[in-house]
């Protein structure tokens, strides 16, 4: 992933890249960072929960936690800016709403994961796992023309229908200006009724139960640039959770590494008019750099009840949040 997929993982990593502005945190989530800024989120979604200020963004850099220049639009109702001393998310105290949790990890797996779709795919076109696999987790830049028709011919397959579960994971201080309804990070523009950036399916991470296997099943090492959600020791990691909406917008992120009009023929295969040409640990196959299938997504308003959960280091989890679309707030679980 890239740095925009990861937070807004997304948001679905640029390892060359400067360190995301808050601006483009919100991108890096399920997914890395923005190609115009080093490579979301979920993944794509840093370090410690730090003070408040930060889904799935322009072009982003390389998974899940995303980063973005278009910045989403204030919403109704949000305070300024997150309050620089706040306590950690874990121990934060706002508003209670008895509405109960919906997306927990059994409702992620509501069809099929990438790696049964895959085997149905190369069973009926007679190809081997082994050497595929190998394919899809190389660089575009590295695969001859009919080999990359192969690995988007089947990633293209594997689709992201609307109510299907989706996650990103975010960074600890984009997942606290979502649950504070804040319309400014740091000195940036926030919407907390949107999303963006590189997203994944829930049956496709849901088997990502530990730290470890949420920057490596995301691609969410940033090599030290800032932006990854899930920094290496991390002891929490925060991921949007929804179904997709009827009006979401989102690409397989399909391109090539730093090579624009490659980026563009790769995916051409799959009918469409761009491709993305991001930096390292991106791809271009339409897989994070751990294989797991990433999309892109624009700019979207979130879905009643999409939820915030926190992950902690043993791999327990808990709601810590919903939206309510019809006040277009978020608030706390109990």
């Amino acid at each position: 992933m890239d740095a925009e997929q990861a937070d807004e993982a997304p948001e679905l990593v640029d390892e060359s890249r400067e360190s995301p502005t808050d601006a483009d945190a919100l991108d890096l989530a399920d997914e890395a960072p923005d190609p115009a800024a080093p490579l979301d989120a979920p993944e794509r979604a840093d370090d410690a929960l730090e003070p408040p200020a930060p889904v799935d963004v322009s072009d982003r850099p390389t998974d899940v936690s995303d980063t973005d220049d278009d910045a989403p639009e204030p919403a109704v109702g949000g305070s300024d800016q997150a309050d620089e001393a706040r306590e950690p998310l874990a121990d934060a105290v706002g508003s209670v709403d008895e509405a109960s949790e919906l997306y927990g990890n059994d409702a992620l797996r509501d069809g099929p994961s990438y790696q049964e779709e895959i085997d149905d795919q190369l069973g009926a076109r007679g190809l081997d796992r082994s050497e595929h696999d190998k394919l899809r987790l190389s660089r575009t830049n590295e695969l001859s023309e009919a080999q990359a028709r192969e690995i988007v011919g089947v990633r293209d397959t594997i689709k992201l229908d609307e109510g299907r579960m989706v996650t990103k994971v975010i960074q600890p201080k984009v997942a606290l200006a979502y649950l504070e309804n804040v319309t400014k990070l740091g000195m940036e523009e926030f919407n907390p009724g949107e999303f963006r950036g590189s997203i994944a399916r829930g049956c496709d991470t849901a088997d990502l139960r530990s730290m470890d296997q949420l920057r490596d099943g995301l691609a969410l090492d940033d090599g030290g640039a800032g932006w990854t959600p899930v920094p290496r020791g991390a002891s929490e990691a925060y991921q949007l959770r929804f179904p997709a909406p009827h009006d979401m917008s989102a690409d397989p992120t399909l391109g090539a590494v730093g090579d624009k009009e490659l980026a563009d023929r790769v995916a051409g295969m799959a009918g469409l008019s761009r491709g993305r040409d991001w930096d390292d640990p991106f791809l271009g196959t339409g897989y994070t750099g751990g294989g797991v299938p990433e999309w892109y997504a624009e700019s979207t308003s979130l879905p009643h009840h999409a939820e915030i959960w926190l992950m902690h280091a043993d791999g327990t989890e808990e709601a810590v949040g919903f939206f309510d679309k019809n006040e277009r707030l978020w608030n706390y679980y109990d």
